[in-house]
């Protein structure tokens, strides 16, 4: 008897667990930002919204092209800025940085060209 009732106690510790690690994932994934298009200091000097659009699609062509990566182009995420070019989560070379970063940014130094980055 006592062992069945260590068990049931056990057991229900181990499941409240699991439902507050689920809980909190819950609340991580709600309290993220999912950015698409180009953030940056100054709205001054930046794209319309067909450009815009326009910069991200050939960005992700571009990474799929060179299978950077090997999600499609609906699944892809990435954040391009002067200091450092990620996809789906990995940092990318310093050498696959510097040229998308010197055909994208160019001047732009302030620019964060997302598409489907989740921001914390």
């Amino acid at each position: 008897m006592k062992k069945t009732k260590a068990l049931i106690a056990a057991c229900l510790i181990f499941f409240s667990g699991v439902c507050m690690a689920q809980n909190n994932q819950k609340e991580k994934a709600e309290n993220q930002l999912t950015i698409t298009g180009i953030t940056g200091k100054s709205i001054k000097g930046s794209p319309d919204e067909k450009t815009i659009t326009k910069l991200i699609n050939d960005i992700s062509n571009q990474i799929i092209k060179e299978k950077l990566t090997t999600k499609n182009s609906s699944d892809l995420s990435y954040m391009l800025n002067s200091k450092e070019f990620i996809i789906n989560g990995a940092l990318q070379t310093e050498e696959v940085h510097l040229r998308y970063k010197n055909q994208y940014i160019k001047n732009h130094t302030d620019w964060n060209i997302c598409k489907n980055y989740k921001a914390k």
